[in-house]
């Protein structure tokens, strides 16, 4: 699970060590920029626009969690302190229908019961239930091992008031590395999910997100498109399409004729970390993954919930 870690500055060593903590159980861990406790100085319009700095970097860490954990030990007098700019990160990640953890109790304070609200789970000090929880949530298994599609799809089901672990297993397409129509693009996904099927995996949800590039009239250009498979075990498969940005023509006649699909062009050409073009394509503002999770979260809102 992808958690990020929220609280007062002043608790940044004990945020130290239970990241190290959760990182040796297998989670991956954000924390605040430790530098937040020691710029600010007596000018209320440069500490502004600092703040704000520090709030968009963490808000940007949990878009892309599954959890938060609230770090609340006691300060000014009050046990399990949650301060105001902690208020606003657990609002934000309540918004987005992740877990969220307190490791203390709700503080008596005057908003105690907007926390109590958006029902926190407490754990008492003990970060291990955060590990027995996540066990205990129903099983996606994914056609394939994509750390990506796997974390668009924890969130996206838990937006969809569904939350679960994912697993996978790569399986075979059977169709070009870079789809090119939509019709291409939901055969690869209905290959994928028979041959993942075949797998015989134990699970409460089978997945396939297939994405590839489709030109939805004749008279447009070529947009990215996703076609999902949502099959809860027991029932009928779900199915879903989603076409999003589209791609530059001057790059299209590159695909795949020098680069096997745009994630290679965006790795050769711009250095990216991940295979994700879309970056590069929407002066920053969308990625890949928030394209596969919004595909999926427009089918999951239709299934029947299978909570725990």
């Amino acid at each position: 699970m992808k958690i990020t870690l929220c609280g007062s500055m002043q608790f940044d060593s004990e945020m130290t060590k239970l990241a190290d903590e959760l990182r040796r159980q297998g989670h991956e861990v954000d924390k605040p920029n430790v530098v937040e406790g020691h710029v600010y100085e007596d000018n209320l319009d440069a500490n502004a626009v600092l703040k704000r700095g520090f709030i968009d970097e963490h808000f940007a860490k949990i878009d892309m969690s599954e959890a938060i954990l609230v770090v609340n030990e006691k300060k000014n007098g009050i046990d399990g302190y949650i301060g105001g700019n902690t208020l606003i990160e657990i609002a934000y990640a309540y918004q987005q229908g992740l877990n969220l953890f307190l490791l203390n109790p709700v503080p008596e304070m005057s908003y105690a019961d907007e926390i109590r609200g958006m029902h926190p789970t407490i754990i008492d000090g003990d970060i291990a239930k955060i590990h027995a929880y996540e066990a205990s949530l129903p099983l996606v298994y994914m056609s394939t091992e994509s750390a990506l599609k796997h974390a668009a799809v924890s969130r996206a089901m838990r937006r969809a008031g569904v939350p679960v672990r994912v697993e996978g297993k790569k399986v075979d397409s059977g169709v070009n590395e870079q789809p090119m129509t939509m019709n291409e693009t939901y055969d690869g996904a209905k290959n994928r999910q028979e041959n993942l099927r075949a797998l015989n995996a134990t699970a409460d949800y089978l997945v396939t997100v297939e994405s590839g590039l489709c030109q939805p009239l004749a008279s447009s250009g070529t947009y990215g498109c996703n076609a999902v498979i949502i099959e809860p075990a027991g029932a009928a498969a779900r199915v879903g399409f989603a076409i999003d940005a589209e791609f530059p023509p001057d790059t299209l006649e590159q695909i795949p004729s020098v680069y096997a699909d745009f994630g290679v062009w965006a790795q050769e050409v711009h250095g990216a970390a991940e295979k994700d073009p879309y970056p590069y394509i929407t002066n920053g503002r969308l990625t890949r993954r928030d394209t596969i999770e919004s595909a999926i979260y427009n089918v999951a809102i239709q299934l029947e919930e299978k909570r725990t």
